[in-house]
């Protein structure tokens, strides 16, 4: 690993509780130098309700940050809903200091999002 690079984040896809959810959940720090997998497929999917579980990412960066207005932007025009789990304190501060919390919704749990936000 190059000095300064993060490792590799795991981003895994799995069916919400609920019909129509899809939970993308992310494991690992997650900023420019690693962030293709997961951009690619928030862009490819087409779930009705798209929840992202970030429960263990400690950081995201700005790049990363742009890549979630930009997915927000998608689901918004055509219709489908969009929304963060467990984003931790930091995250959450980054939201809010970039104003970007006042555009996408955040949740504590992903029971919480499915319950608000699933038909």
């Amino acid at each position: 690993m190059e000095k300064g690079s993060n490792p590799p984040v795991r981003v895994e896809t799995v069916a919400g509780s609920r019909p129509g959810v899809t939970i993308v959940k992310v494991q690992g720090p997650l900023d420019i130098t690693n962030y293709g997998e997961f951009e690619e497929l928030m862009r490819r999917n087409e779930s009705p309700v798209l929840l992202v579980d970030l429960t263990d990412v400690p950081y995201i960066d700005s790049a990363v940050l742009g890549s979630m207005v930009a997915v927000h932007v998608a689901c918004a025009r055509h219709q489908r809903k969009y929304a963060l789990v467990c984003a931790n304190q930091r995250i959450q501060n980054m939201l809010t200091v970039s104003g970007v919390g006042e555009i996408i919704i955040s949740f504590g749990t992903v029971a919480q999002a499915e319950a608000a936000l699933a038909d």
